[in-house]
């Protein structure tokens, strides 16, 4: 899983002799893994070059209408992730979108348009500091981890972003370990054209891959989250040292009436107030103003979870914005 971690979309073959394993005997485990939606590859477009736009929308609903409300609002493709809150909101949506306009014009008047929604507020991410793409299982050791990173492409920050058609963004996200091969024979495209556009896609910040993992069995099953306050100035600071907490699956600068978003993986409740006085101590200015626990987790990066967090199977493909011809 480590692995995969860091590769997401490295060969069996590529990762044999690194963890000295057979390429067959891997393959296997991972089907196991990901049939019992234990595992799975995401691709998804959060805080991408097609969708930089982040915001994260809390939302009111009938408590009557609520099962309803929240399978429409994770059939919207921008609504990347839906967390059920245990504090005055009902439910946290992580959407993602190609610009302020689509977010503003379409995401955010199809999030209202849904009946049981009652009230929403949102807030813009300024900067995504730590997402969960980095979040690993830290089970290789250090030359075995150096040896696998190397075997996944490095992006490029600059340059003109490529055109990848969108068809081959979709299959990806609905299976982020798809072979060229295999979307080349869906789609009808060739397939040094199709494993181009995925090269390209990976190196250009067009697409992320994450692997994940159900948080049931990851040991730490429970989701805390802070809503804090600090000064401009600490924001840097603070990243710096949150990413240095175990568990952390996002750090976000945002607008509104806080300007820091935290969410940690931990093993139990009780771990809450070590992780405050962890944050407290990283900045002195940082003010807590709430925390909250998610009672579950719905949608993560599109792909829709059941009991203990495992995948469905049923992924929802966000829009990819204007990523190019269908």
């Amino acid at each position: 899983m480590h692995a995969l971690q860091l590769a997401p979309r490295a060969s069996w073959t590529s990762l044999a002799p690194i963890l000295g394993v057979h390429s067959t005997t891997l393959a296997a485990r991972w089907r196991r893994l990901s049939e019992a939606g234990i595992a799975w590859i995401a691709a998804h477009p959060l805080a991408t070059r097609l969708c930089p736009v982040t915001a994260f929308i809390e939302v009111l609903c009938a408590m009557s209408e609520r099962e309803a409300v929240i399978r429409e609002l994770s059939a919207i493709p921008d609504v990347v992730s839906l967390d059920i809150s245990a504090r005055h909101r009902d439910l946290l949506l992580t959407v993602s979108a190609a610009s302020l306009a689509q977010l503003t014009e379409h995401t955010l008047a199809q999030i209202a348009a849904v009946p049981g929604v009652e009230h929403m507020e949102t807030a813009f991410s300024t900067r995504m500091h730590v997402i969960a793409d980095s979040w690993s299982m830290r089970a290789l050791s250090a030359e075995q981890a150096r040896r696998v990173a190397q075997l996944h492409p490095r992006p490029r920050p600059d340059g003109t972003p490529p055109r990848v058609s969108r068809a081959v963004l979709r299959a990806l996200a609905l299976d982020g370990r798809a072979s060229a091969a295999d979307i080349a024979r869906g789609l009808g495209m060739s397939e040094p054209t199709v494993r181009r556009q995925i090269r390209a896609a990976i190196e250009h910040g067009l697409i992320h891959f994450r692997c994940e993992l159900a948080q049931g069995v990851t040991g730490t099953p429970v989701t805390a989250q802070w809503f804090a306050s600090v000064p401009a100035t600490e924001h840097e600071e603070l990243a710096r040292r949150v990413a240095q907490i175990p568990g952390v699956r996002l750090c976000a600068s945002t607008t509104g009436r806080t300007n820091i978003l935290i969410a940690v993986w931990l093993r139990s409740v009780a771990e809450v107030p070590r992780v405050e006085e962890a944050l407290v101590g990283a900045v002195p200015g940082l003010v807590i103003r709430e925390s909250a626990i998610a009672l579950r987790i719905v949608k993560r990066v599109g792909w829709l979870l059941g009991d203990g967090g495992r995948a469905t199977g049923e992924v929802i493909a966000p829009s990819w914005g204007h990523a190019g011809p269908e």
